[in-house]
C-alpha cells in the first residue's frame, strides 16, 4: 500500500502533509494504462484541488474520464469506472460521454483541468478550440 500523506512528530506537534507530485505521478500512470486499455476513452483529465496545487491529507483526486459512448446510466459507469481507477487514495470518478461535454461540472474540468491520457480521434468534437485544455 502506497501512502501520499507524510506524518512527522515535532515533540509534542504531529504534522501531516500530501506528497502532492509523488501522487500526481501514480495518477498519471495509472490514468494511462487504464487509456490504453479501453479504446472507447478519449480523455482522461485530473481537476479539482489536486490539479490547482491546493490539495491537502483529506482531498480527493477528482478525475473526468471523456468516452466516446456509453449506453449505461451515469451511475452505472460510476460505479464501472471506479472499479477499474483504483487508487490508494480519495477518488471521485466523472465518467461522461462525448455527447455530455455541455454539463458544467464537465466543460470546468476540460478548460482547467490537466491532461492525463488523451486518445487520437479525429471524429472527437472536444478536440476543437471549444474544448482544448491548457496545459501546464
Amino acid at each position: 500500500m502506497r501512502s501520499f500523506v507524510v506524518e512527522e512528530s515535532l515533540n509534542s506537534v504531529k504534522v501531516f502533509w500530501l506528497e502532492q507530485e509523488k501522487l500526481i505521478r501514480e495518477i498519471y500512470r495509472v490514468a494511462r494504462e487504464i487509456g490504453k486499455a479501453d479504446e472507447n476513452i478519449l480523455k482522461i483529465i485530473l481537476f479539482g484541488s489536486l490539479a490547482e496545487k491546493r490539495a491537502v491529507p483529506g482531498s480527493d483526486v477528482d478525475i473526468l474520464i471523456i468516452l466516446k459512448s456509453n449506453d449505461k446510466s451515469f451511475m452505472d459507469r460510476l460505479v464501472e469506472w471506479s472499479e477499474k481507477f483504483s487508487l490508494d487514495f480519495p477518488l471521485e470518478i466523472f465518467p461522461y460521454t462525448e455527447k455530455e461535454l455541455n454539463i458544467p461540472v464537465v466543460m470546468e474540468a476540460v478548460k482547467k483541468g490537466i491532461p492525463l491520457f488523451e486518445r487520437n480521434y479525429s471524429g472527437s468534437k472536444f478536440r476543437g478550440s471549444r474544448f482544448k485544455v491548457r496545459k501546464r
